[in-house]
């Protein structure tokens, strides 16, 4: 092949070329994907282990290309990352990452942005491309192997040039696990000849689908929350590289065209004028590729930059450039599929797509690196009011107090969490002091005391951006038409009481992993020994993984269900006690078990010589309850919710450690349900399970003593079911005749798009009054704070004996249709109704959402563990 002079021309002809002649000869012992693989891109879907055999084979034959393994999935599949660039460059790899943190400030060995070098190591920009997040979004790993084929190959006309300024970092394979999945079932249905009628089983997953991961989670909601593994494992990588562009290459309907950067709005406002322009920079020279080979395209719709858990924006709330490509196809489109238009999208059709976006980015990115390299270092330096601006509170917010608290765990967990996105924190430097701030719970403006053991965000740090998006108390939305949650802010998820900060605290940093953990007043360090005429432990109990630990290896368990003083110890509802009556098979063992598992899940004990209590129950008395270590099963499979159904077994996979077995609900409804205590339903409509005579023996069952525990749309189902206390709310929210006449004659069909949002609920946060003195509201206080994501339409409430333990609210963060708010204010989030000896406890609002709300982990254990004991 000639060497090509027009850039456009050239991408294009190299992509004719490598499928025209990909069994022409390779340079040296490089080879093509189709000459490795030995068949070309486009005519199979690639298995992930071939796929990075093929990555391992290129970095042993171009001095271009490293490669590193950085993780493992679920399911054991590695994760790796392939470096390409110029020997020169990859030979100075850690150079360059060390003077991308520098020029960022976020170099620990004192290493200043001002320090930076005017060396090579100073000029390279940073790529990161991200595919199959999603893994029937399968097109994209297949591009990943012709992409890296031809940056690392030196006959390519033009990329040896591209890499002299940038270093690409690629991702070959975000989910695996997913990827594999779809894969597998798909070369199991193909036929010798791809079938591109629509209907044909081939176009057609079965559930769960091949999108998300091992415990059905979709990655691409995950890159703020690292509830999973491969997030987790990735965002580690990330932190120490913060590329200036990132890339997230997905699919999207087989109908529509390619779309590609600029986003649609809404954007947030903390997104920088420049990274909004250079968007534009990207995206003409994308087009001129599309339109030189009349391929269809669009930007500027659907695809925006609020939410932050997207690859797109959590890069971009990091200085970088972050876009998302989607190709049309995904799981339906297979190898060869027939479009609404009549024409044939083929798989190799789908990769010369994302082939063409991903070598343009590189272009691009190289063709400016000086200017990526200057503006990243601007963002990370920019400190105007603009940036720590905080919606909906103090015109320019110093930072955030997290009122030390009586949970913890939950404060553990969030200086975990924070340490994990490289958010910094700390404590109060000067304690007893007072400082102008404004209370998340009331908006009250006033002075608050800083406490040792409060948690400290200064809003000035180097990722002052990100800090801002995860403690706004009130999300900034500049249009309601958005693509996910429009609410999320860390203090409500965790349910602690927070201040926004109006004037500067000097705060002592916290260092690695120091943990914010203090014994609570009056007890004694679980690891300390027991005193030897200890009679019982009482533990804080809001843990769900320790307490699940203590029954799964049979520890007997106690709670109160009145509030208990001892000595100057109060133990609020829901305390675990642990007596030694009850224990006796542990003998002299007993004490040191207890403090090996409360040292393991950072648990402190208060030890008591005596079972007569200074306040309230006694441990003897019919207050202080036994909790049975229940035997749980799960329903697992259609008409479920994936995600509902995976974010339910990871809780108990990988949250508390409890087991469970799952069933398919056929099977789950034919069982003999007397050998389980507890029955879960995840969100769906089980009418096609249970009909009218099934549901009756399920009652029947609850009566003997069972507990039903209902997610989501699963609790929506029985609403007005016979022999059930969940009732539909009928409120007269119809408007107006004149508002209706108003409504319908002011109408444009250019808007028809917002119709529907006056009752659309995309996700939004609401107060939640809670009876605490409910077991299914232990740990909570009167009020918490409760994702929603239910439109109008699912309003209920339990009526007669039953229990409304939650009840939703105002709205305090996020967009809610004034409809839909009108009509779910007031009604049930949370509760239970006891039937004969059993309960059925209905989880309206999902409390394992995304696994991000970290408050709903109590809440769940409370309805498996707790309530009807």
């Amino acid at each position: 092949m000639a060497a090509c002079v027009v850039p456009v021309a050239c991408l294009l002809s190299v992509w004719v070329h490598v499928q025209s002649h990909a069994q022409a000869q390779s340079p040296s012992a490089l080879e093509s994907p189709a000459e490795f693989l030995g068949y070309a891109l486009g005519e199979h879907f690639t298995r992930h282990e071939r796929i990075l055999a093929y990555a391992y084979h290129v970095a042993a034959h171009s001095d271009r290309v490293e490669i590193e393994p950085y993780g493992t999935t679920y399911e054991g599949r590695t994760l790796v990352l392939v470096y390409i660039s110029t020997p020169g460059n990859l030979e100075r790899r850690e150079d360059i990452r060390r003077a991308n943190l520098a020029r960022a400030g976020l170099m620990e060995d004192g290493v200043t942005p001002a320090a930076v070098t005017t060396g090579p190591e100073s000029d390279v920009a940073i790529v990161w491309l991200s595919y199959n997040v999603h893994g029937n979004e399968s097109v994209s790993s297949e591009a990943s192997m012709q992409t890296l084929h031809d940056l690392a190959r030196e006959t390519h006309p033009t990329s040896g040039a591209w890499l002299e300024n940038t270093l690409v970092i690629m991702d070959p394979m975000i989910n695996p696990d997913g990827r594999d999945r779809y894969v597998n079932w798909y070369n199991r249905m193909v036929g010798v000849q791809a079938d591109a009628t629509p209907s044909a089983v081939e176009h057609n997953e079965p559930w769960p689908g091949g999108r998300t991961n091992h415990y059905f989670f979709d990655l691409n909601r995950d890159w703020s929350w690292l509830t999973q593994t491969e997030t987790r494992q990735r965002m580690a990588r990330y932190r120490e590289w913060l590329p200036q562009v990132h890339v997230d290459f997905h699919e999207q309907g087989v109908d529509s065209p390619y779309y590609f950067a600029p986003a649609a709005e809404p954007f947030h406002p903390v997104i920088t004028d420049w990274q909004r322009e250079f968007q534009q920079v990207i995206g003409r020279n994308h087009a001129s590729y599309f339109d030189a080979n009349g391929w269809l395209y669009f930007t500027r719709q659907v695809f925006d930059l609020f939410y932050p858990g997207y690859g797109d924006t959590f890069p971009i709330y990091n200085g970088a450039i972050g876009m998302t490509y989607e190709q049309g196809g995904s799981g339906r489109a297979g190898l060869a599929i027939e479009t609404a238009e009549g024409d044939t999208l083929r798989l190799s059709h789908r990769i010369a797509g994302h082939y063409t976006t991903g070598m343009s980015t590189v272009e691009v990115a190289s063709r400016h690196a000086d200017e990526l390299l200057a503006q990243f270092s601007a963002f990370f330096a920019d400190t105007s009011p603009a940036t720590v601006h905080d919606a909906g509170q103090a015109a320019s917010t110093t930072g955030w107090l997290v009122r030390g608290s009586e949970s913890q765990e939950a404060m553990t967990a969030l200086a975990r969490h924070l340490r994990l996105l490289g958010i910094r924190y700390g404590h109060g430097s000067k304690v007893d002091t007072r400082v102008d701030a404004t209370a998340w719970r009331t908006g009250e403006r006033k002075r608050v005391d800083i406490r040792p053991d409060d948690i400290i965000v200064p809003a000035e740090q180097p990722r002052r951006v990100l800090a801002r998006v995860l403690f706004e108390r009130t999300s900034p939305l500049p249009d309601s038409l958005t693509y996910d949650i429009t609410a999320w802010a860390l203090p409500y998820a965790y349910d602690l009481d927070t201040y926004s900060l109006s004037e500067d605290v000097a705060v002592d940093m916290a260092e690695g992993d120091a943990s914010t953990r203090s014994t609570t007043d009056g007890g004694t360090a679980a690891t300390d020994t027991a005193p030897p005429d200890t009679y019982a432990w009482f533990f804080e109990g809001d843990d769900p993984a320790f307490l699940a630990t203590l029954l799964r290896e049979g520890i007997r368990v106690r709670y109160n269900t009145e509030p208990i003083t001892l000595g100057e110890d109060v133990f609020p509802r829901g305390t675990l006690i642990v007596t030694r009556r009850g224990n006796e098979g542990f003998g002299e063992e007993l004490a040191r078990v207890l403090a090996d598992m409360a040292a393991a899940h950072g648990e402190t004990a208060v030890f008591s010589a005596t079972g007569m209590v200074d306040g309230g129950p006694d441990l003897g008395s019919s207050d202080i309850r036994h909790i049975k270590a229940p035997r749980i099963v799960m329903a697992f499979g259609s008409p479920a919710s994936s995600a509902s159904a995976g974010q339910i077994w990871h809780y108990f996979d990988e949250v508390i450690g409890y087991p469970v077995t799952r069933m398919t609900p056929d099977n789950l409804q034919r069982a003999d349900l007397s050998a389980w205590d507890v029955v879960v339903l995840p969100s769906g409509n089980w009418s096609s399970v249970w009909d009218e005579e099934g549901l009756g023996a399920l009652q029947d069952w609850v009566r003997g003593g069972g507990r039903l525990v209902l997610f989501g749309g699963a609790a929506s189902w029985l609403a007005g079911k016979e022999g059930f206390a969940l009732k539909e709310v009928k409120k007269d929210e119809t408007p107006a005749d004149s508002l209706r006449a108003e409504r319908a004659t002011s109408r444009r069909y250019a808007e028809r798009e917002r119709d529907g949002l006056t009752t659309d609920n995309p996700g939004a946060i609401f107060e939640v009054a809670v009876d605490g003195t409910h077991p299914l509201g232990y740990g909570f206080g009167k009020s918490s704070w409760m994702l929603s994501r239910r439109a109008s339409g699912h309003e209920v409430m339990l009526e007669g004996s039953a229990w409304n333990v939650g009840i939703l609210g105002d709205r305090v963060s996020g967009h809610t249709g004034f409809e839909a708010e009108k009509r779910i204010g007031g009604t049930l989030s949370f509760g239970a109704e006891s039937m004969g000896r059993g309960s059925v406890v209905y989880l309206v609002d999902d409390p394992l959402y995304r696994a991000f709300w970290y408050s709903g982990r109590r809440l769940v254990a409370n309805a498996l563990f707790l309530v009807g004991q």
